[in-house]
């Protein structure tokens, strides 16, 4: 019981001190929010997980190393996707309609801002390989689920919260939606050419 409560709060601080870092997840969970006006947060999250579930089995079956491997790459065409995104963003109209039907794009739009940000596959490989192996040496294989549960509760809990913030105080925030999406497509966009330079200056640097 111990060892769980401890991998447990292991994998929570370990994804809460990840969430709290700004990066495309949480301005997409912003934008999707204020677009929708209700809260989308746990259907974001949810998109993260499944992602994030295909690349720790990924990992598991031992593709981390190649994923190392192809870095730069990885960061080059991550970067480039998040450029898109954001300069879709921005260009987004501020009086799109959204139709019920499109509820399950908010799990979509989790997936794809996990897949296509560059620091997640090199994060697992390394950093997020050391936290599994850490539950599976306390508890083995439940080890392992335990310490990715309470990583993917820190998320659902950080980007809920966030969501919900947004809800409560709409009157705030509406108003100023164009606004924030201008804000959020640049960060977005900045960050995709970041990831994009900085996967071509190691590219380089590897010949």
């Amino acid at each position: 019981m111990f060892e769980t409560l401890t991998l447990l709060l292991l994998g929570f601080m370990v994804g809460l001190s990840g969430a709290v870092i700004p990066g495309p997840l949480l301005a997409y969970v912003i934008f999707d929010t204020t677009r929708k006006r209700k809260m989308t947060g746990h259907f974001i999250v949810a998109g993260h997980a499944l992602w994030e579930a295909l690349v720790i089995s990924l990992i598991l079956l031992g593709v981390g190393s190649v994923m190392l491997q192809y870095k730069s790459l990885i960061y080059a065409v991550g970067g480039t996707a998040l450029l898109l995104m954001g300069a879709a963003i921005v260009r987004s109209k501020d009086d799109a309609k959204i139709k019920d039907s499109m509820v399950n794009s908010s799990l979509l739009g989790g997936v794809f801002y996990t897949a296509f940000n560059p620091t997640q596959p090199p994060w697992w490989a390394s950093a997020g390989l050391a936290l599994l192996l850490q539950g599976y040496e306390l508890m083995g294989s439940i080890g392992i689920i335990v310490v990715t549960m309470g990583h993917w509760l820190a998320d659902l809990a950080y980007y809920v919260l966030i969501s919900y913030l947004i809800c409560k105080y709409g009157k705030f925030v509406i108003p100023r939606r164009r606004q924030i999406t201008l804000i959020l497509g640049v960060f977005v966009a900045s960050l995709g050419a970041y990831f994009t330079i900085n996967g071509i200056i190691h590219a380089t640097k590897a010949f």
